[in-house]
């Protein structure tokens, strides 16, 4: 394990769900974001596989990664990690995370993911290597992607009880995460 933080000064646009924006339209129109009968949000990010996205809430947050792809936050997550700056941007504040590579010894954090959170390595597909249901949909990540963890919870004995994590394409980590 490593500890990573988001790039300091890194400015972003967001766009809430629900709220007008020509932005979010064109990504609904394009079909990376559909709005599910029940009033969610199916989201297609860069990890997305076998047709599903994840599914957001109104409300909740899109940001686009460098490849112009959605992804979304929670409301809760985006507003205690970010400060507005004006003009619909955003500052990022920046908070140490744990992170996990294929370089790294698996320890009890990815053990925990892989007996508890479904997280599946499939050795014998370098671009599908990780996969997991985050968001309620499939996900998938080249075996060069970095796990992060947002919150690692554990009891108190230290053994761990819950984690919340996500896939960071290599191409996407180099240009928003600096490494501790």
């Amino acid at each position: 394990m490593f500890q990573i933080k988001k790039k300091t000064g890194k400015r972003i646009t967001a766009y809430r769900l629900g709220d007008p924006s020509e932005v979010l339209d064109a990504l609904m129109e394009s079909g990376k974001i559909k709005s599910l009968p029940d009033g969610t949000y199916e989201v297609f990010s860069q990890e997305a596989v076998n047709g599903h996205g994840e599914v957001a809430q109104p409300g909740d947050y899109i940001k686009l990664d460098s490849t112009g792809n959605p992804y979304p936050n929670s409301a809760a997550f985006f507003e205690a990690n970010h400060r507005a700056a004006g003009n619909g941007e955003y500052e990022q504040i920046p908070q140490p995370l744990a992170a996990w590579d294929v370089n790294e010894p698996e320890g009890e954090e990815i053990n925990f993911l892989i007996d508890e959170k479904g997280l599946t390595i499939r050795e014998d597909d370098e671009n599908a290597y990780f996969n997991a249901v985050l968001w309620g949909a499939p996900l998938s990540a080249a075996k060069d992607a970095v796990i992060c963890f947002y919150s690692i919870t554990r009891d108190k004995n230290g053994v761990i009880t819950d984690a919340d994590f996500n896939f960071i394409s290599r191409d996407e980590f180099e240009k928003t995460y600096d490494i501790l």
